[in-house]
């Protein structure tokens, strides 16, 4: 019977030009959940989805979504109004799901159907928006109705 024993290892000499770094030590990671500012409820984000919406179509004045949306979606809001303007095309969403990409932000995917007035055909269309928290509330800072 033989006596286990240690045999040392060959060294390691580095080829001509490597340099050794040692392994950079991870910083370690707390085991608690992060806060959440509060629930992110898709029934709110379909509220302002569907509020942005409507003002698009007409159905609501541009006032209405100065609290709702960030400062660069409202001035595109206004700027769209401008180059054109509703003419009996109405939309309305049809569902949206949403993610929790960070603790203060919420990304969201929807259909919107749209119909021109008069008329039974209906299209298509996904939506595109994001939502963060701040100031104590939830505001639109992306929309974008995709496949028009």
């Amino acid at each position: 019977m033989t006596t286990p024993t240690l045999r040392p290892l060959t060294t390691y000499e580095p080829i001509d030009g490597q340099v050794l770094i040692p392994a950079a030590r991870r910083p370690e990671t707390s085991h608690q959940p992060p806060e959440h500012p509060v629930a992110a409820d898709n029934g709110q984000f379909t509220l302002i989805a569907t509020r942005i919406l409507e003002v698009l179509d007409g159905r609501r004045p541009l006032g209405h979504l100065r609290t709702l949306v960030a400062e660069p979606v409202y001035q595109a809001t206004v700027t769209r109004l401008r180059t054109t303007p509703p003419m009996g095309v109405r939309h309305q969403l049809s569902s949206i799901h949403s993610c929790r990409p960070t603790v203060d932000a919420v990304e969201a995917c929807g259909l919107v159907e749209t119909t021109r007035h008069g008329t039974r055909t209906r299209r298509a269309a996904a939506l595109a928006c994001r939502f963060e928290y701040a100031e104590g509330r939830w505001i639109c800072v992306y929309f974008r109705i995709v496949g028009r």
